[in-house]
């Protein structure tokens, strides 16, 4: 495989990870409150404070991945 098709490669496959990781955190954090929710009859105050927690960790994740490939691109790698 060429170089240039291996670099491609690995930036999709690290995209597809990061894309998963944000959908991922949203849907803990939202299951998370729905037990909550469930379990002490907030009905839908708890489940809404948790989906904001995911979304927040979600983008947490995606800043996290674009500032990994701009150094990584400043590096040359």
């Amino acid at each position: 495989m060429k170089e240039e098709t291996r670099r491609y490669v690995r930036q999709l496959v690290r995209a597809s990870a990061v894309g998963f990781s944000v959908a991922f955190a949203i849907f803990i954090g939202v299951g998370i409150g729905f037990w909550l929710d469930t379990s002490f009859g907030t009905w839908p105050w708890l489940t809404v404070i948790f989906m904001i927690f995911g979304i927040i960790a979600g983008f947490r994740n995606y800043y996290r991945f674009a500032k990994r490939q701009q150094d990584e691109e400043r590096r040359g790698l």
